[in-house]
């Protein structure tokens, strides 16, 4: 734990003194996954408020299934930039 935060506080060092993309040796991402995302869709179209009765959006209960999907995400922690990936299989060689 200690080895990964001391990671994110070289980046914060990195972040303070400005270099351009073009001249940047280094590349630090950090990468998180979240497998087995139910993908659902709506029914039905959501419902807009009605004044002095109804104050925000109203949502039908049912949905569709689609299965599920995974989500891998790689997040450049100079710029910012997220590497998104997702896929209907979990497969690190995806990645």
């Amino acid at each position: 734990m200690a080895q990964v935060l001391y990671v994110y506080k070289e980046i914060e060092v990195f972040r303070q003194t400005p270099a351009k993309k073009e001249n940047r040796q280094e590349t630090t991402v950090s990468y998180d996954e979240k497998p087995g995302i139910q993908a659902i869709a709506n029914i039905a179209a959501d419902l807009a408020p009605v004044p002095h009765q109804y104050a925000t959006w109203a949502r039908d209960y049912e949905y569709k299934r689609h299965g599920t999907v995974s989500l891998m995400a790689g997040l450049d922690l100079h710029d910012g930039h997220v590497h998104a990936l997702v896929r209907d299989r979990h497969r690190s060689r995806d990645y």
